[in-house]
């Protein structure tokens, strides 16, 4: 008999964890937005899209090269090769060289994952609020008190803090891990305001990262759509600040850097990742690196995500196929 697995969180971790276990397992997936994504979810207004997490990736292992390969094919992949600047309020703007090929999800960065979920069980909208041990089982009960089923296994691929409160571990389990927030700025601008780069990486700033959604692949660049993000310090001194006050001193902050015209500005949204930068996950004492998740196999809980290896999309996979792989190993 299969067992019966509980996966918390439908972005890229999850979702990989769902698709390697699924030969194995019973998987229900459990996603408490509208949409899958998590962080690599895509914003959508009238008829502009805004990528207001992940900006794009890198693919570095064999692994996740294989995981791409029939998307890139189908178009849901796309490499992307925009003009990079750097901008600074101290210094001249330079152009930015890449040295290797970087990726994004085609229309929006939450197509990737929408590509990858058909034939998985998955419950949007529902929030996972509690763990209950019941007949040597997890029975897991949602923010309202309903029950959501029993379930051999639990792995939470939610954020660090969410997962914390979540999953019964001891607190120096979380030790090598953190979590940092991060503000991103949505704006509409025609595109024949802004400047002719497509991207810039920001030093010296509140900011710290510029692109022109728009010009992306598979998006239509007579809808401006830009996206700027907060650095994670200026973000942690101002998390509770009005955001109305944060939005526009941000947007004050982009048009100083870009030379744009604040009446170009028609419109702009603020939203406020909590947890959005993961802290770099050091070697441990033996000098290992770092396993990539956290398993308790005698109660059956893990967790994977992200933040076990230091933050970046491929580090969301990377941590679900090093679980998965585990888990087959020892069986269930």
């Amino acid at each position: 008999m299969k067992a019966d697995i509980a996966i918390i969180g439908a972005g890229l971790a999850g979702l990989t964890l769902a698709r390697e276990l699924s030969e194995h397992a019973n998987i229900s997936l459990f996603e408490k937005a509208r949409g899958l994504g998590g962080r690599m979810s895509t914003r959508r207004r009238d008829e502009h899209r805004w990528d207001h997490g992940a900006q794009f990736f890198t693919a570095r292992s064999r692994a996740f090269k294989a995981l791409l390969k029939p998307f890139i094919a189908s178009g849901d992949v796309v490499e992307w090769q925009p003009n990079i600047t750097t901008l600074s309020p101290c210094q001249p703007a330079y152009k930015r060289p890449w040295f290797e090929p970087h990726y994004v999800a085609a229309p929006g960065m939450n197509s990737l994952l929408k590509a990858m979920s058909p034939g998985l069980n998955i419950a949007l909208q529902t929030r996972v609020e509690t763990l209950q041990q019941h007949n040597g089982k997890w029975r897991l009960l949602d923010d309202q008190g309903a029950e959501l089923g029993e379930f051999d296994w639990v792995i939470s691929s939610a954020p660090l803090p969410q997962t914390q409160v979540l999953l019964p571990f001891a607190p120096d389990t979380w030790a090598d891990f953190g979590m940092l927030p991060c503000y991103a700025l949505m704006l509409k601008v025609n595109d024949s305001d802004l400047p002719v780069w497509d991207a810039a990486k920001v030093n010296d700033s509140s900011l710290r990262w510029i692109a022109f959604n728009h010009r992306l692949p598979g998006r239509n660049r007579e809808l401006g759509a830009v996206v700027a993000h907060s650095t994670a310090d200026w973000a942690a001194t101002h998390l509770e600040d009005c955001q109305d006050t944060v939005r526009n001193q941000l947007t004050a902050e982009f048009c100083a850097l870009t030379g744009v015209s604040p009446q170009a500005v028609q419109e702009a949204q603020l939203h406020r990742w909590r947890y959005a930068l993961a802290t770099e996950v050091t070697k441990n004492a033996l000098g290992h690196d770092p396993s990539g998740y956290v398993l308790d196999s005698e109660r059956k809980l893990a967790a994977c995500g992200d933040w076990c290896l230091g933050g970046r999309v491929e580090a969301a996979f990377t941590s679900a196929h090093q679980l998965a792989a585990r888990l087959k190993q020892q069986g269930f």
